[in-house]
């Protein structure tokens, strides 16, 4: 069979290892569990992480090949270096359980290993101080949403749930999670704190000041 998934995706991974300076080369996102052998998988896009001894930190590149896109990270070694050290969320998340494509030098499972290991141990924890910071900002933005009278319908619904967002991000943040993309954000938070999330459901199409302050006051912890 001419053009099957499996020639295409041959074709693009030999494109990629002819270049002398990549190391590694990994399958990555939803493709990572299917069989791309089978020529009727249906499946429309590859994601891949490719490592280089040298070069850019991070080149993303996004390609279409017959109706097929493959979405390509190419990483040098520093930036592989820098995204671990730093704890970058996007990398840790995709390197935990990779599937290994290529090994040059039989380093990448080393290298899942320790990616696995920062990912288990969680984002970098934040001071007191850092907490408390985050605390008054948060107050400071729940307050400014009391005077109602200050804005119309629209600016107030709009403010409020911009609000909403940055009070489930600081959840994250202050018990040291990580904090997921914005479409998971809601499901992320129903399956870590129930609680928490039917108080936020409460505030849904009424918006009400107290409603604000009793989320707030669950998330640091404060006694009513």
């Amino acid at each position: 069979m001419t053009n099957s998934i499996f020639e295409i995706y041959t074709k693009e991974i030999n494109n990629i290892i002819k270049d002398n300076k990549v190391t590694e080369v990994f399958l990555v996102g939803s493709s990572k569990n299917k069989e791309l052998t089978h020529n009727k998988l249906d499946i429309n896009d590859i994601d891949i992480f490719v490592f280089r001894a040298y070069g850019e930190k991070q080149e993303r590149i996004i390609k279409t090949v017959n109706k097929i896109d493959f979405d390509i990270n190419y990483f040098s070694t520093n930036g592989v270096d820098s995204f671990i050290k730093n704890k970058e969320y996007f990398f840790l998340k995709e390197m935990k359980d990779p599937k290994i494509i290529y090994d040059k030098n039989n380093k990448a499972q080393n290298i899942i290993d320790l990616c696995k290991k920062k990912y288990i141990e969680g984002p970098k924890k934040l001071s007191s101080e850092e907490k408390e910071g985050l605390k008054l900002e948060i107050f400071s933005k729940i307050e400014s949403l009391q005077y109602k009278v200050k804005y119309s319908q629209f600016e107030f619904t709009f403010l409020t749930n911009i609000c909403l967002k940055d009070i489930i991000i600081v959840y994250f943040r202050v018990n040291n999670k990580w904090i997921p993309k914005d479409k998971k954000l809601l499901k992320t938070l129903e399956n870590e704190d129930k609680y928490l999330f039917e108080l936020i459901k409460r505030i849904d199409g009424y918006y009400q000041h107290e409603e604000l302050l009793n989320v707030y006051k669950y998330i640091f912890k404060i006694k009513h």
